[in-house]
C-alpha cells in the first residue's frame, strides 16, 4: 500500500508528458481512483479527464478486430470526429499532435485516456471486420 501512494505521488508530480504513462500502468493495476485523485489527475489535464469519462460513459469507444489477422484498432467517436488509438501511446486528433507530442504541455489528450479507461472498465463495443476492408477502414479514419 505504501508502494502505491509512492506510484500515485510521482505520478503527479512528473513533467505531465511523462505523467500518461505512469496513470496508464496504475489503470491497468485495476486500482480504482478517489474523487481526490481525480482532481488531481483534472490538475494535470483540465477538463480532459471530464471529457473522456463522458466518452466512456455515452460507450463511444470502440475495439475493431479484423478476422482473420486478429488485428485490433480502436476508435474514439469524439465529439467532431472519429479517432484512431494506437497501442497506448498515439491518437489521430490535433489535440494530441499539438499538445502532447510537440508542445508536450499535457500528456494525452481526452480519447487517448478514454480508450484507456474503457479498456480498464471494459466498458466498449467489440466490432468485427473481414481484413479485406481494413485498408478502407483506415484510409476513413486518416
Amino acid at each position: 500500500m505504501t508502494e502505491n501512494k509512492s506510484n500515485k505521488s510521482d505520478m503527479l508530480t512528473s513533467k505531465s508528458y511523462e505523467t500518461f504513462p505512469k496513470i496508464i500502468d496504475y489503470i491497468k493495476k485495476g486500482s480504482k481512483l478517489s474523487i481526490k485523485e481525480i482532481e488531481q489527475l483534472e490538475a494535470l489535464f483540465g477538463d480532459r479527464v471530464k471529457k473522456a469519462l463522458e466518452l466512456v460513459g455515452a460507450n463511444r469507444v470502440k475495439k475493431y478486430i479484423f478476422n482473420p489477422s486478429g488485428i485490433i484498432r480502436w476508435v474514439v467517436n469524439g465529439h467532431r470526429n472519429d479517432y484512431l488509438i494506437l497501442e497506448h501511446s498515439f491518437c489521430s486528433c490535433k489535440d494530441f499532435l499539438f499538445h502532447a507530442l510537440m508542445k508536450k504541455s499535457i500528456p494525452s489528450c481526452y480519447h487517448l485516456l478514454a480508450r484507456e479507461i474503457a479498456g480498464r472498465t471494459e466498458k466498449y463495443d467489440t466490432i468485427q471486420i473481414d481484413d479485406a476492408d481494413y485498408q478502407t477502414f483506415m484510409e476513413e479514419l486518416l
